[in-house]
């Protein structure tokens, strides 16, 4: 019986000491400078204007600023850029452009529109200003690859309740990497749905995207589904992997996997975006 009272009470006994004592303490934490780098994002979009944004990095407990001199800040302006393809250059010109829908700002613009030609290689060169330095990349064009259908379902428990399961036919030859956005009402919305898959466990030529019983008579639905590049498919992951460790105190740092390159010492993206996108409103 003794021993039973003991391990009763030990544990009060020992929060009641640590609470007793003072353990907060400030400590100073030398961190090493942060040096930037330019960041790079090109998303060659067939039959759109060959565009790209050009900016610079930040350590995570750097000011920033939104006053007048954010875009003087942040943005890379004075940049040589150009990209090549298929026995031709075109430069792209130090001009700020936007897309509306999703929006999308870019601070360098050609005059010509992507080719929609797949197996295109596209090879891109920047030179910043004030030997800054050089930055190289290169990608393919890849196939659209269609949405077959986009079918509603309605829920056999909740009649006023529906789903949405897109198709698309996937060759099984080719080991394919996709991005999968859902939108509902609005494509500017924060999608319910964004995330990486690749066809290496498919046992079929069938690939399906779902949403839950979570839909109602009159809702909009936009299903995108993006063909990219395995070099894409590496980056974009490396992105949310990064985004995590800066939310949790106990994950490890984990390093964006660019395929961009050259003595500027850059991080970014630059590959081509091919998607096919279906709009759907709920009916009965």
């Amino acid at each position: 019986m003794k021993n039973n009272i003991l391990n009763y009470i030990l544990p009060f006994v020992v929060v009641a000491f640590v609470t007793a004592c003072n353990l907060s303490k400030e400590v100073d934490i030398n961190l090493p400078e942060y040096d930037g780098q330019p960041v790079v994002e090109c998303y060659l979009e067939p039959g759109k204007p060959f565009r790209l944004l050009l900016t610079r990095s930040y350590g995570f407990f750097d000011p920033f600023g939104l006053d007048s001199s954010f875009f003087q800040n942040v943005l890379f302006q004075d940049a040589v850029v150009t990209i090549s393809y298929d026995g031709q250059t075109d430069t792209l010109y130090n001009n700020f452009s936007f897309d509306p829908g999703p929006l999308k700002i870019f601070n360098y613009t050609g005059l010509n529109f992507v080719p929609a030609t797949p197996g295109v290689n596209y090879t891109l060169n920047i030179t910043l200003p004030d030997n800054g330095g050089d930055i190289t990349g290169s990608t393919i064009m890849l196939p659209l690859i269609p949405i077959d259908s986009a079918v509603v379902e309605f829920s056999p428990d909740i009649d006023t309740l529906a789903r949405v399961l897109t198709y698309l036919t996937d060759d099984p030859a080719t080991r394919n990497y996709f991005r999968r956005l859902l939108n509902y009402n609005s494509l500017d919305s924060v999608p319910e749905q964004d995330f990486l898959a690749d066809d290496r466990i498919l046992t079929s030529t069938k690939l399906a995207f779902g949403t839950g019983y979570e839909l109602s008579v009159g809702d909009t639905v936009y299903n995108t589904v993006c063909h990219i590049t395995k070099d894409y498919y590496d980056y974009y992951e490396s992105v949310q992997l990064a985004i995590f460790g800066n939310l949790n105190p106990f994950a490890q740092p984990s390093p964006i996997k660019s395929n961009v390159r050259g003595s500027a010492n850059p991080l970014g993206i630059f590959t081509c975006l091919v998607y096919d996108r279906d709009t759907t409103v709920v009916r009965k």
